[in-house]
């Protein structure tokens, strides 16, 4: 009998434009692979396929889908995951979760995993793995992906009537109506006026494959010294620099004009990179490591890089149990890690007191070393919320009993530390918002419930629903990242046990993996406390990455008592280095909003100008930047000069911050929307807030 494979296979298709590859690796030997599909005869060596498509195309998901499954045939029959690169992935993440669930279905074995990225940040992945830059991927179109730090940028890629300015379509069509004018008399003769629209064609537009089709005339054209031809590549050499530029200067990993580390991939790359090193040679152009399937292999086996945001990753629906299994699996939990006795704990009641609180304080010790083994998919998850905020969107929790507690005081605490609105971090607790201060734990099994109230909270796109449980299984956080996703959310399950039915809808699966507990299904100790630490983690990160601080500064605070009026003043003091009394009083004139009063204390400007350079950058450090250039120390030639103080340096009253400077003034509602801090976000203030 042989024994089951234990590496898994991956078969990883590349989508182009006008071909598809697709590489299979990992197979266990060749004469089983070669028996299992078309993929397995073929795919090995990367063999092209003659179509491609994307899907911003006409047929979108089903048509990418169909797409796979011809080139992959009926996949392989051991272990198996699945990678797919397509155009538009990054543009329409409600498209690429359609198509990487329909791939999730229909296959004799199902995939472990599927995986659905942008071909561009595949390519990113392979050329650069885990490094900052800008990768300029030209073939039949052409974009750039700019990577620093955790921030991802995309220029151009938009199609052929809008831009892929100097990609292989682009130069097919500037060939085409060269040598049309030329036929014409209506410009300089060249050899292209023998180019003509391929066969097949002539009944309509030719397509962005067809044009691309036509690129490798114009290029053998310009190295014959044809001027024409020559002229079509220098404009589109040009066209190419400027696209790699603004990725590279939207991230920050370039300057606006020079220092940009660029490589170049794609079907034109051999070709087009001479000639980009030699009109611009201030541009650091560069070798790729690999090429997009490398990259695919490489985000399959790495989460949380800069390009999480982007991807969507699923477990089949195949592989999920039939809801009578569900119900099964929900009321046998006595095999669950969280429901053990931890050792040791048999004969706790009879303990010394001091011995007691030793056992139990020893107990919960496990709760920071699994959350630091989490702390990739928790980077992963950071991102998802970062760029849900930026884009107007919300971060969403969900949860039952002492997690859903301990999500309700984390949003919470996000509004007097960061200054964010309580209507962009809303909890959808099972319950209601009683349930926030007195158990209701039959709710934690209402389906319907969990369902009912992301309909209500109008959970969409540009949201992250974040859904937390220790056991894995609560039925009502399952039902609501299931319907979360359905309506085309990120979402995350932070739970404490492994392969958990809750995380089989995650984008990321958080796992903080505590095991048994003191007291027996007490998971309010070592669960709880991870769950707290690493919901601390998340939030605060995601703060951080949206401007909500300054150095370790945090510069959302609302002065609403005197110890948050003290704390205003005191960071207004120590970061700008200025005296007690003129931060006092910068304090005072900048609204009591500590961001306006940092911008003008660091850079000179007066509270007015400070605010107004805020509000169009976004954070101070941006803010700061664009005025006294990054990493610069600063010294003022006319300091900021404070009237003669009217208050003491402790002022007793602090306005509200100024909406315009304000992290959450980026969210279109009314103040009348607002919660309390420490108060549950009602379903209909969320909803309110996506209006």
């Amino acid at each position: 009998m042989t024994a089951e494979p234990t590496v898994l296979t991956t078969v990883a298709v590349d989508i182009g434009r006008s071909t598809t590859r697709v590489r299979v690796t990992g197979a266990p030997t060749a004469d089983s692979a070669a028996a299992d599909s078309a993929a397995a005869d073929s795919a090995a060596t990367g063999a092209r396929r003659g179509a491609g498509a994307g899907l911003g195309d006409r047929g979108g998901a089903d048509a990418v889908a169909r797409l796979v499954r011809d080139a992959v045939g009926a996949g392989p029959s051991t272990p198996w995951r699945l990678a797919v690169g397509v155009p538009g992935a990054l543009a329409r993440p409600a498209a690429a979760d359609a198509l990487a669930r329909q791939l999730g279905r229909g296959w004799p074995r199902p995939p472990e995993l599927v995986l659905v990225a942008s071909d561009i940040a595949a390519w990113h992945a392979g050329a650069l793995p885990d490094r900052d830059g800008v990768v300029l991927c030209v073939g039949t179109g052409a974009v750039a992906l700019g990577v620093c730090e955790h921030t991802v940028r995309q220029a151009d890629g938009r199609g052929l009537l809008l831009g892929d300015d100097g990609g292989g379509a682009w130069i097919g069509l500037a060939g085409l109506r060269a040598g049309a004018r030329a036929a014409d008399g209506r410009g300089p003769a060249t050899s292209l006026s023998t180019m003509s629209i391929p066969s097949g064609q002539e009944s309509g537009p030719p397509t962005t494959a067809a044009l691309a089709a036509l690129a490798p005339a114009v290029l053998a054209a310009a190295r014959h010294g044809d001027p024409v031809a020559t002229g079509i590549l220098e404009a589109g050499a040009d066209a190419l620099a400027r696209t790699a530029i603004a990725a590279g200067t939207a991230t920050g990993v370039a300057g606006e004009t020079t220092d940009a580390t660029v490589a170049v991939v794609g079907g034109l790359a051999d070709e087009l990179l001479p000639r980009l090193r030699l009109r611009h040679p201030e541009i650091a152009w560069v070798e790729p490591d690999g090429d997009a399937m490398s990259g695919l292999a490489w985000l399959l086996e790495h989460t949380g890089s800069a390009l999480e945001s982007g991807l969507i990753r699923i477990r089949p629906a195949q592989d999920r149990p039939s809801p009578s299994a569900d119900a099964r699996g929900i009321a046998d939990v006595d095999s669950l890690p969280t429901e053990a006795m931890r050792p040791g704990s048999e004969q706790i009641d009879v303990l010394p007191t001091t011995d007691l609180v030793a056992r139990l304080v020893d107990g919960q010790a496990i709760a920071v070393p699994s959350v630091a083994r989490a702390a990739g998919a928790i980077a992963a998850a950071v991102d998802h919320v970062a760029a849900a905020l930026r884009r107007g969107g919300r971060m969403v929790y969900v949860g039952a009993g002492t997690p859903g507690r301990l999500a309700v005081q984390d949003a919470a605490e996000l509004t007097p530390t960061f200054g964010v609105d309580p209507a962009r971090v809303p909890t959808l607790l099972a319950g209601g918002d009683c349930a926030a201060t007195a158990a209701v734990e039959n709710a934690e099994d209402d389906i319907v419930a969990a369902r009912a109230a992301v309909a209500e909270a109008e959970i969409d796109g540009n949201d992250v629903v974040i859904g937390v449980s220790a056991s894995g299984r609560t039925p009502f956080v399952a039902a609501a990242l299931a319907a979360a996703r359905e309506r085309g959310a990120v979402t995350v399950a932070m739970v404490c046990t492994s392969a958990a039915p809750a995380a089989r809808d995650a984008t990321v699966v958080i796992e903080l993996l505590t095991g048994p507990e003191v007291l027996a299904g007490s998971t309010r100790l070592a669960a709880g406390t991870a769950q707290k630490v690493a919901l601390n983690t998340l939030s605060t990160a995601a703060m951080v990455r949206t401007g909500g601080t300054y150095g370790g500064w945090m510069v959302g605070i609302r002065p609403t008592n005197a110890k948050l009026r003290r704390r205003a003043v005191r960071i207004v003091r120590d970061a700008t280095g200025l005296a007690e009394e003129v931060a006092a009083q910068l304090l005072a004139d900048s609204a009591g909003d500590v961001r306006t009063a940092l911008v003008s204390g660091l850079t000179g400007l007066d509270p007015s100008a400070a605010g107004e350079r805020l509000a169009a950058t976004g954070s101070v450090r941006a803010a700061v930047d664009s005025v006294i250039g990054t990493g610069q120390p600063y010294q003022a030639e006319q300091p900021y000069q404070a009237a003669e103080p009217t208050q003491s340096a402790e002022p007793t009253q602090c306005s509200e911050p100024s909406p315009r400077s304000q992290h959450s003034s980026r969210s279109e509602h009314s103040q009348r929307d607002r919660a309390r801090p420490g108060e549950v976000v009602s379903i209909g203030a969320a909803r309110r807030a996506r209006r």
